[in-house]
């Protein structure tokens, strides 16, 4: 398998994006602590967690995709790639990105220990005797990523197969999963996930993964992108003072 890079100024577009939300988030806890010893102490909690899940989502990755290194060379691999979410300029990040002649694959991988249940893409873990509620679905998250690359690449690319894009969640090094009716395919270990993928049906020809491959490699924001108007706020209603004489 060939593994394919996107251009510099794409991956530096995404990051200046990155930060922009990092200094929201400070800006958001100065404006409820201030700058006081708990404030500065929140801050460096909050960068301290977005590094260790970096550190660990990275080498998850780096795990996996040596494992896709099996695949002939006709197919093509992106780690951590861009796509569009929008006409105007938004973008979402994906792990892995496959593309072979059983189809394009969008890997979503969750270095997460312990144990987990979903039903209806709502996740919970296990803490100890309890279920903890997660905010963030992973299987949510990776319908949204199948829908938006399916849309773009079906604009870019025509007659491409109704079927032919998966957006799997995979958990390497989980203990244990219970997921019913989520709106993701979800695998626990790498192994599942391979055997899923050789078993689907041959869909795109080689000319076919190159200009998806060139499609997603040759990516670029548009220029005259319009950032998505924000809605205008209800006028606030102003209550009348009764004047006695």
């Amino acid at each position: 398998m060939k593994t394919l890079q996107q251009s510099p100024t794409l991956k530096a577009t995404f990051q200046e994006k990155i930060i922009a939300k990092k200094t929201a988030k400070h800006q958001e806890i100065h404006q409820a602590l201030g700058d006081t010893t708990l404030g500065g102490l929140a801050s460096f909690v909050y960068e301290f967690k977005q590094a260790k899940n970096q550190f660990k989502g990275s080498m998850g990755e780096w795990g996996v995709s040596a494992i896709f290194k099996c695949f002939p060379d006709t197919w093509v691999m992106f780690n951590n790639a861009l796509i569009p979410t929008n006409n105007s300029g938004g973008l979402t990040e994906i792990d892995h990105l496959i593309i072979g002649t059983r189809g394009i694959f969008l890997l979503e991988i969750k270095t997460w220990k312990g144990s987990f249940t979903a039903y209806n893409d709502k996740w919970k873990r296990r803490e100890g005797s309890n279920w903890v509620e997660i905010s963030n679905s992973p299987t949510s998250q990776s319908a949204y990523h199948q829908k938006m690359f399916a849309q773009w690449i079906n604009s870019v690319v025509p007659n491409l197969p109704n079927t032919c894009v998966y957006a799997p969640v995979v958990f390497p090094i989980a203990k244990w999963l219970g997921v019913n009716n989520c709106s993701a395919p979800v695998f626990q270990g790498v192994p599942a996930l391979l055997q899923t993928m050789v078993g689907c049906p041959e869909c795109l020809t080689e000319q076919q993964i190159q200009a998806i491959a060139d499609a997603v490699a040759n990516y670029k924001i548009p220029e005259n992108t319009t950032p998505t108007p924000r809605p205008i706020p209800k006028p606030k209603l102003i209550k009348r003072q009764n004047h006695t004489n």
